[in-house]
């Protein structure tokens, strides 16, 4: 273990940053929009915004470029990745109170935090591509993916299982549900030379929702039926162009991004709205 944690190069160590613009208090972040802002120099911040795009606020300082910032309600932090002008990439945690920033790894990408907050998935940036699972009290790494290249990884709500975007023999990308009790790993989908991307389940563990290139040039939304034993897969595509895809507390709606415009719909697709401008949005819980 610790040989491959020092592949990944522990950080975790003590430097915070005050955080000077608009410290928020992470316990209320319920049902808001978080996303990544761009400065006029190219470099990033995290900010937060109501689901219809009002009460904008600002959370951290500026950062060479944040992507895919997740919230986790028990803990109240927020984790996202940030990639440094050497092309490395660093996880850091924003606590609850606002107002501390601390790097935790570098050479990982984080991916999510599990339902109690006391855990979160990262992917090393090697040729490995591999997951862990990174306890934040003990600060333990365990592998999870065995043989798998995974590139983007969720949590499902009630923490059996977690979906993952994984690397095939054509170099495509189809999407998995791993157990987390032992219950093996099922492959989603197998569409050769075809992508599914970064998955996101739904509250209810019954759907996934994701991006694919299925319909040509332009990224598209879809959603997966998974049923409750994860052998009904079904598939809706809603007909919506855009990436990174997330469900509302509710599930009846998405946030997604659609070029630098942050967009929310109802799931069928029928009726949407810009909210602002932005990257890599996610719908806290």
């Amino acid at each position: 273990m610790k040989n491959l944690l020092k592949t990944i190069t522990l950080v975790a160590f003590a430097l915070f940053f005050a955080v000077s613009v608009n410290a928020a208090d992470n316990n209320n972040l319920s049902n808001k929009i978080l996303f990544v802002e761009k400065e006029k120099t190219g470099s990033t911040y995290l900010s937060v915004m109501n689901p219809d795009g009002t009460d904008k606020k600002r959370l951290t300082p500026s950062l060479f470029n944040i992507i895919l910032p997740k919230y986790n309600n028990k803990s109240g932090w927020i984790a996202f990745t940030n990639q440094t002008e050497n092309m490395v990439s660093e996880i850091y945690i924003l606590n609850k109170n606002g107002d501390q920033l601390k790097k935790i790894l570098t050479n990982a990408a984080f991916e999510d935090f599990s339902p109690d907050g006391k855990s979160f998935l990262y992917t090393t940036t090697d040729e490995n591509a591999s997951l862990y699972m990174y306890n934040i009290a003990k600060k333990e790494a365990t592998k999870i993916s065995q043989s798998l290249k995974v590139v983007s990884a969720n949590w499902s709500p009630d923490g059996e299982w977690i979906a993952a975007s994984v690397f095939t023999e054509d170099g495509s990308l189809d999407l998995y549900l791993i157990s987390c009790y032992a219950q093996g790993i099922i492959r989603a989908t197998q569409t050769e030379k075809i992508n599914e991307a970064f998955p996101m389940f739904s509250n209810d563990n019954l759907k996934v929702v994701y991006y694919t290139n299925r319909y040509g040039q332009n990224n598209e939304i879809e959603i997966l039926g998974v049923g409750e034993k994860r052998d009904n897969l079904a598939l809706v595509r809603p007909m919506l162009v855009g990436t990174h895809p997330s469900f509302s507390p509710d599930d009846n709606s998405i946030v997604f991004q659609d070029g630098e415009n942050i967009v929310v719909s109802d799931i069928e697709g029928k009726n949407t709205k810009k909210i602002g401008t932005g990257s890599t949005p996610y719908w806290t819980k």
